[in-house]
């Protein structure tokens, strides 16, 4: 099921197997079993696939992002490209910049606010592994 979507992926970007394989740092008959379903892939493979061929693991794995719990904005941010994505996260580190002298205490809370930011994305981060190796495991 996931090698099906891969390849349609791929597919739909008109790159070859040889092209993605070599990227992926795989064989051609790896990468060619992974769309077949003949073979299974660990989920460093599946997340560098996903970023190869410019697609979300939900996607990928045909998971309706509200059937699985997500909020709607944590849905999109996600579907966003990575550079769209980092774009994103700076615009909104940079609304909370206070412009002209920040008084000490103000430049503190700025920084704390930035390792909030930062660690609820990495709890994102962590949440999307956990449901792309779920399910992995499940489509073996």
């Amino acid at each position: 099921m996931v090698g099906t979507r891969l390849r349609e992926a791929r597919l739909a970007r008109h790159f070859s197997l040889a092209d993605v394989a070599e990227k992926a740092h795989v064989s051609v008959a790896t990468l060619s079993r992974v769309e077949r379903d003949q073979q299974s892939i660990d989920v460093g493979l599946f997340l560098s696939l996903a970023k190869i061929l410019r697609t979300t693991p939900q996607e990928l794995l045909g998971e309706d992002p509200e059937e699985a719990g997500l909020d709607p904005l944590v849905s999109r941010i996600a579907a966003l490209v990575p550079t769209e994505r980092i774009h994103l996260w700076k615009e909104l580190a940079g609304a909370r910049r206070p412009t002209g002298g920040m008084a000490r205490r103000g430049a503190v809370r700025a920084l704390g606010e930035q390792v909030e930011e930062l660690l609820a994305q990495i709890d994102f981060l962590r949440s999307e592994i956990e449901a792309v190796t779920k399910q992995l495991r499940r489509s073996r």
